[in-house]
């Protein structure tokens, strides 16, 4: 298998990873296992379903605050991922759907759209942005 080939297979493997950490970070209100998928650079830009974030530490911040107000959070990525994988560089896009109930009892449920910017340094891929929004 070439290190393209491996690559993709790696990243197709973080990316439905992510995914599945991002549920189980919301229900278990603890961040540190997304952690290990995000570049911990201070100026790379992270878009949510929220607000933009500057650096994983004030996405993470900004998540935990979440933790507040959403009681349990369900999160998939359909059959669509795709990569293109560069030297050092990768970028993968997929949709998916995002439910979640509210601590007041609202339901929320959504089509999303994900993008994730990958930057390999020293052989660990991390991801230095991405992008969650609502399909239309």
């Amino acid at each position: 298998m070439s290190k393209r080939s491996e690559d993709v297979a790696l990243l197709k493997r973080m990316a439905r990873e992510l995914v599945e950490t991002w549920s189980s970070t919301w229900n278990s209100k603890d961040t540190s296992a997304a952690s290990q998928f995000y570049s911990n650079a201070p100026d790379l830009v992270f878009f949510d379903l929220g607000p933009t974030h500057l650096g994983w530490e004030q996405y993470r911040q900004s998540i935990e605050r979440s933790f507040d107000t959403i009681e349990k959070l369900d999160l998939t990525l359909n059959d669509d991922l795709r990569l293109v994988v560069g030297d050092g560089m990768a970028l993968t896009t997929a949709t998916g759907h995002i439910s979640y109930r509210m601590k007041n009892n609202e339901n929320f449920e959504s089509d999303i759209r994900f993008t994730g910017v990958w930057e390999n340094k020293g052989g660990r891929w991390r991801l230095i942005h991405d992008h969650w929004s609502r399909s239309r």
